[in-house]
């Protein structure tokens, strides 16, 4: 409670950071009127914004209101300068805008016979058109932060609303009390997300997925986006990288700690000495190809990391040491020694922008990422080092973008991602080919996956779902398109998002143990007695080998559709309204329905599903919000919002349904099959007529994606020259939550357990373990936020005119 408190307090008087607005993904807009020395609108004035880093400059006129827009502005300092007949010129200089950022300009002309004004630029401490609950990270908070292991991820966490769950594959950012699986991570406006578990690409395995000096701007936010974000009944993280300029310039970096410059942990009689090293470095360094045209960005980072722990072997019953050193041949002689662990990664960042010509911006970038953490599976005193895998994780990535602006009132931007992530997860334990035929992988057979004694959770012997091949990939194709239209900005825009996540998964196929105590486990070694054994479950094929039935592609498309306005009808009033369509198709199961070993039930009127996996194809979600600034003076403003929001359905809850169904894979246990020594199994290749009461998953008939009301209100002042302060208030509920439940369950009767077609002409097969993937949660969440923030400490304003009152 305290972080959550102190965190944002903390960040604020650290660096620099702005509540701002996230309208778009890689670009802002800069937007303002033109007036005369009276204040009255100028029509048909020329405003010129220029970029002088990369000499973008690009060109609008105001409208009949004195009004002008340009989006889809590349990220950067501007000096905007606004021109007409009749008119001294007046120029804005030091005018910077962060991702999805709106600038509101005032641009006052001076009389003819006056010299231009010229106004240095000052970083507002309220954002007057904000409309969502976002904070933004600006590079100086990137930069200047302490940040240990420099992953751009634990910045998140000193925003509000953010925290740490546990997700299906480790550690995942929850924003607004939402499930992690369902946030949207973007690097430079594409999809950074691993489709098959849910979370951001990678996971939370690799230390970093790019150097941090790299990063130039983040973005979180906890609610109220606008129609143009979707895929996310979360929270959205948007992060933009750096590019080069005109200026070569760069960064080098090493940071390494030792576990000799550590102290001694002490707690009661017992002391621990750490005994560990890391070495973190890498470089950036961008600039010019070619002037003002072209430009180039490098960016490098590696670490090298060792950690030993569970240094003491008596954490090991004594008893079960003894088996380890003489049990096939000492095979396991040592496992209870001590784990060494390595934490490596080296990424790759190269981006290249391109101004084309005045009316044409493109920029292409490729990510690699490599990751390795050796004995990296699991860190409990009490297993053994044998109950452990070779975790790695390796991706490539190109996306790029294309701005052009068709008109001075009119631009479009398309975007396009093919990226590849591998997360092969080997096993490089100890074997014997005592233990008989392997049937995971190659050589000799790895031990079982043996626990015992839940006092002290003795484990050793390969993890279960141990080992993995698997790789993703996606294709994704996005264009936006804006107009300017008097006191509305429109836009709409379209998304094609195509992923396939491809995975041959084994689980329990090299067999699962798990007995009441270390005394239970050596009866059962050496004479087969069962009494002690709790569990013991191993996967088999139907028809088919057990890799066979645990090989397959997921396939799952999304489709996005929006259209939205921001309609700013007067300096106090600002509003923004959308739409926003969204359909996932989900794959067909493996075995057709009619097909499955289930069929029989298909159609009864109690049985939860009809062997399909339902795509949800109509997330209609309508999003409203708006912005008042009482004065017009841009120094508070009450701000609220309300929309739907829908998620997307990782691979994870689909695989199952495909090929545990009786048809492809099948479960033995100690409740249906006699249970064979360690040095045995059962046959991995099971007849279709002789499945007998296997575990199954279905997806319920009336599964839908989880879907999300939010609404929010809040309040943000300037407390002084560079300090701000807002509260907020949110509620979010979460409707057609996922979750798994068993509909054969003794507590419903146990309906299924009968009524199949068994060996004999009868009907006493059935079901076991009817596990159905349903969307049938419910949460609702309430919460209130306050947090601070500085402007931009040391801006300063300045007027080269003589006539001060034309300085705003």
């Amino acid at each position: 409670m305290v972080r959550k408190l102190l965190g944002p307090v903390v960040l604020a008087l650290a660096i620099p950071v702005l509540l701002a607005a996230q309208s778009q993904a890689t670009t802002g807009v800069i937007r303002g009127t033109v007036t005369d020395p009276s204040g009255t609108a100028v029509a048909g004035a020329s405003v010129v914004l220029h970029e002088a880093q990369t000499g973008f400059q690009r060109q609008v006129v105001t409208n009949e209101r004195g009004i002008f827009i340009a989006p889809l502005m590349p990220l950067g300092t501007y000096d905007v300068t606004a021109r007409a007949v009749g008119f001294s010129e007046t120029r804005r200089s030091g005018v910077r805008l962060g991702v999805g950022e709106t600038v509101n300009l005032t641009l006052p002309l001076a009389a003819v016979q006056l010299q231009a004004v010229v106004v240095e630029a000052t970083q507002p401490v309220v954002e007057a058109t904000k409309i969502e609950n976002s904070t933004r990270l600006p590079d100086a908070a990137v930069s200047r932060l302490p940040n240990n292991g420099r992953n751009y991820l634990n910045l998140t966490l000193l925003t509000p609303n953010v925290a740490i769950v546990q997700g299906p594959d480790g550690d995942e950012l929850s924003i607004g009390g939402q499930k992690g699986i369902h946030n949207n991570v973007s690097v430079d406006g594409a999809d950074f997300n691993n489709p098959f578990f849910g979370e951001q690409r990678g996971g939370q395995r690799p230390p970093f997925t790019f150097n941090l000096d790299a990063v130039q701007e983040i973005v979180v936010t906890s609610s109220g986006a606008n129609a143009e974000f979707g895929r996310s009944s979360g929270g959205f993280v948007n992060v933009v990288t750096k590019s080069g300029t005109n200026q070569l310039h760069g960064s080098l970096h090493y940071y390494g700690k030792d576990g000799a410059l550590s102290g001694v942990a002490h707690h009661g009689t017992e002391s621990l000495a750490p005994d560990f090293t890391q070495h973190q470095f890498g470089f950036t360094v961008g600039g010019p190809i070619k002037h003002d045209r072209a430009f180039f960005f490098l960016a490098y980072d590696q670490q090298i990391y060792n950690d030993t722990k569970q240094t003491d072997p008596n954490r090991i019953d004594p008893l079960l040491r003894a088996w380890m050193d003489t049990a096939y041949g000492g095979a396991l002689r040592g496992d209870y020694g001590p784990i060494e662990r390595t934490n490596n990664a080296r990424v790759l960042l190269a981006k290249f922008d391109f101004n084309l010509s005045d009316r044409h911006h493109a920029s292409l970038k490729y990510n690699y990422t490599w990751s390795e953490q050796r004995n990296g599976t699991f860190d409990y005193d009490h297993w053994a080092r044998s109950s452990n895998g070779l975790e790695q994780d390796h991706s490539n990535a190109i996306n790029g973008s294309l701005m052009s602006y068709l008109k001075p009132n009119l631009a479009n931007e398309f975007r396009f991602q093919y990226s590849r992530e591998d997360r092969p997860r080997p096993y490089d334990g100890p074997r014997s080919a005592a233990l008989g035929t392997n049937r995971v992988d190659a050589g000799p057979r790895p031990f079982p996956d043996v626990a015992m004694d839940f006092a002290n959770g003795y484990r050793f012997g390969m993890p279960f779902f141990l080992p993995i091949a698997y790789y993703d990939t996606r294709m994704q194709l996005l264009d936006n398109m804006s107009i300017a239209r008097g006191d509305h900005f429109f836009k709409a825009g379209f998304e094609y998002n195509k992923v396939h996540s491809i995975q041959t998964f084994v689980g329990f196929a090299n067999s699962r143990y798990i007995f009441a105590s270390v005394p239970a486990f050596l009866a059962f070694q050496d004479s087969g007695d069962t009494g002690g054994l709790l569990l013991f479950l191993q996967q088999a094929g139907v028809g088919r080998s057990v890799s066979a039935a645990g090989t397959q592609n997921i396939p799952q498309t999304e489709y996005a559709a929006y259209i939205q306005d921001t309609w700013k009808p007067s300096p106090k009033w600002t509003f923004n309204y959308g739409l926003r369509w969204e359909a996932q198709i989900e794959p067909d199961p493996i075995t057709p329905p009619s097909q499955v070993f289930f069929a029989p039930f298909i159609g009864q009127s109690t049985f939860p599903s009809d062997g399909t996996i339902p795509s949800d194809k109509k997330m209609w979600q309508p999003r409203f919000g708006f912005a008042f600034d009482p004065r017009a003076d841009g120094q508070r403003v009450i701000r609220g919002s309300a929309g739907l929001y829908y998620a997307r359905i990782p691979g994870l809850n689909l695989a199952s349904t495909r090929s545990t169904n009786g048809s492809v894979g099948m479960t033995y246990s100690n409740f249906n099959s006699v249970v064979p020594p360690l040095n045995s199994q059962l046959p991995d290749n099971v007849a279709p007529s002789a499945v007998n009461h296997p575990d199954v998953f279905v997806f319920a008939q009336n599964f839908q994606n989880p879907r999300t009301f939010s609404a929010s209100i809040g309040y943000e002042w300037q407390v002084g020259n560079d300090l701000g302060a807002s509260i907020s208030f949110e509620h979010a509920r979460t409707d057609h939550l996922t979750r798994f439940i068993n509909r054969n369950d003794a507590a419903f009767g146990s309906p299924w357990i009968t009524g199949l077609p068994d060996d004999t002409g009868g009907t006493t097969n059935g079901i076991f373990t009817l596990t159905t993937v349903e969307s049938s949660a419910t949460i609702s969440r309430l919460s209130t936020t306050g947090a601070t923030a500085i402007s931009a400490i040391g801006s300063t304003a300045g007027c080269s005119s003589t006539s001060v009152a034309a300085c705003s």
